[in-house]
């Protein structure tokens, strides 16, 4: 067999090099994580017409029941390297091949009365606002950060970037920061600290096993990803079924074989009660599940929201805590039927006192919209703890 010659292999190597398609998202070692957010290659910003471009090789999605956040958007990406592809399974995250690149944008609306002041964001029920698929107005937004988790071969990896004052880019952050806002909300304005979370306190939520160290993907499973998607160029798809297309998705099954979130929809009456504890159970498991799960870090409380779980008692109802506390608020029950003003599960949520309020990372104000969808679920119980 023919050797090839070690200064011909040089040369091919450099015509490669050359030959690749710069303008690709860029994969970078786990050591060497670039200082800006730029250098991935997945978003740019046009000053001049005040955009944030997505690059055409990234994927915008969106999930049927997000995280919150301070009422903070989210504009979420997705990644894959050529010729690689990403496994449908039916419970948890899909499963990424390693080079996979999430990344996740937060975001709040200028205000109209004062749109250059980026401490005065504005409340919205448009989750999209802004965004046309392609590229996000920043006439309309403030950024504020951009989390990314990339799959190395050691596993994920987490990374936060946060936006300048001339959103112009964001540098990564990894002892976190933390912004003065104010929000304003139909005539009200309130004062909060919106906090980005360090290196470490990802992991508080992403290391879904407190076994093993490594991190995973929360929201993008199958059950969460399942749901039709307006921005895309030729109207409404389904989501999964988009990937799939893509080549970014083996082994998805038939439409009606596939787990789907109920949507929370806060504008929905809450008197629908068909659909109302499918509803709660997805917002509680989105909002809480990645700890009140087994192996998770509040596995030891034996309260249990992730979406599979179907014992009463491991879901809350007539559950006494495993220990007293201020974090009970006095209450004798994670959830007691029929009386949310006596349950410990909307006590945490209402609360916005550190050491009391749930969940303990990613939020300072309360969301209530949530509660009440919480409440009115617990309020609608049958039965009673007696």
């Amino acid at each position: 067999m023919k050797t090839t010659d070690p200064l011909i292999a040089v040369v091919l190597v450099l015509l490669l090099s050359a030959c690749a398609d710069n303008s690709a998202p860029q994969l970078f070692s786990a050591d060497t994580p670039p200082a800006d957010l730029s250098q991935w290659q997945l978003m740019q910003v046009d000053s001049a017409a005040s955009v944030l471009n997505l690059n055409p090789a990234v994927l915008a999605y969106d999930l049927a029941t997000p995280l919150f956040s301070d009422y903070a958007l989210k504009l979420r990406t997705v990644w894959l390297p050529e010729g690689t592809s990403a496994s449908y399974t039916a419970s948890g995250s899909v499963d990424f091949p390693v080079g996979t690149i999430i990344s996740k944008t937060f975001y709040y609306p200028r205000t109209a009365s004062a749109p250059d002041d980026l401490s005065a964001v504005q409340w919205t029920q448009d989750t999209l606002i802004g965004f046309d698929g392609e590229s996000l107005d920043l006439s309309q937004v403030r950024l504020i950060e951009t989390r990314l988790l990339v799959h190395q071969q050691s596993g994920w990896q987490a990374l936060p970037y946060v936006w300048n004052d001339e959103q112009t880019e964001a540098t990564l952050q990894i002892t976190g920061d933390l912004k003065r806002l104010t929000l304003h909300r139909e005539g009200t304005e309130q004062a909060f600290a919106y906090v980005v979370p360090n290196r470490n306190e990802c992991a508080s939520c992403h290391q879904l096993d407190q076994n093993s160290e490594g991190l995973s993907p929360i929201g993008p499973s199958a059950l969460n990803l399942n749901r039709l998607i307006s921005f895309y160029p030729d109207g409404p798809a389904n989501q999964l079924e988009v990937w799939e297309a893509k080549q970014w998705l083996d082994g998805l099954p038939a439409r009606g074989q596939r787990p789907m979130a109920a949507l929370w929809a806060p504008d929905q009456p809450l008197s629908a009660e068909h659909n109302l504890e499918q509803r709660a159970r997805t917002y509680l498991a989105v909002n809480c599940a990645h700890c009140h799960q087994r192996g998770g870090s509040g596995d030891t409380s034996g309260l249990f929201l992730n979406a599979a779980e179907t014992e009463l008692t491991r879901l809350g109802q007539c559950k006494p805590p495993v220990a007293a506390g201020r974090g009970t608020g006095g209450l004798r029950f994670s959830i007691e039927p029929g009386h949310p003003e006596q349950s410990i599960l909307s006590y945490r949520i209402f609360s916005d006192e550190v050491g009391v309020l749930m969940p303990e990372v990613g939020r300072s104000l309360v969301h209530q919209e949530g509660l009440d969808l919480v409440n009115a679920w617990i309020r609608q119980m049958p039965g009673d703890c007696s």
